[in-house]
């Protein structure tokens, strides 16, 4: 039986950071599709693309609570890591570690004031890599 889901350790750039919500990997450097020619047989097209990772934060609060200070300057940080850890899968210590290197944040970071989520803000990486332990 297989079992998803529970706590996820998240550290980017060194930083321990509180995940919100969900994490949605895409580990793929590539992306490939499928095409019928003219006379039925099929063809298919591989493509390169950015490995990412999307994410919801806890107001970039780190894990020991202290909120990191929004500025533009997050966005321009290159050559990060990110390394998250299924810790705790539906009870079972999975020990799956997915690390990212040589990234950097994407996309168009929103605030919600009401609940200090920040979504919208991806992570796009050189490398990735899944360790088992």
């Amino acid at each position: 039986m297989h079992t998803s889901g529970g706590r996820v350790s998240t550290v980017i750039g060194g930083v321990a950071y509180s995940a919100r919500g969900e994490i949605t990997l895409n580990p793929s450097n590539i992306t490939v599709t499928a095409g019928v020619n003219r006379d039925g047989s099929l063809y298919r097209t591989v493509e390169p693309k950015a490995r990412t990772a999307e994410l919801t934060f806890d107001r970039f609060v780190d894990v020991e609570g202290r909120p990191l200070k929004w500025d533009e300057n997050i966005m321009k940080l290159t050559n990060l890591g990110a390394t998250f850890i299924e810790e705790d899968v539906g009870g079972v210590q999975t020990g799956l570690t997915h690390l990212l290197s040589g990234g950097f944040f994407t996309g168009d970071p929103s605030i919600a004031t009401a609940t200090g989520e920040v979504s919208n803000m991806g992570f796009a990486a050189e490398k990735y890599e899944t360790l088992t332990g």
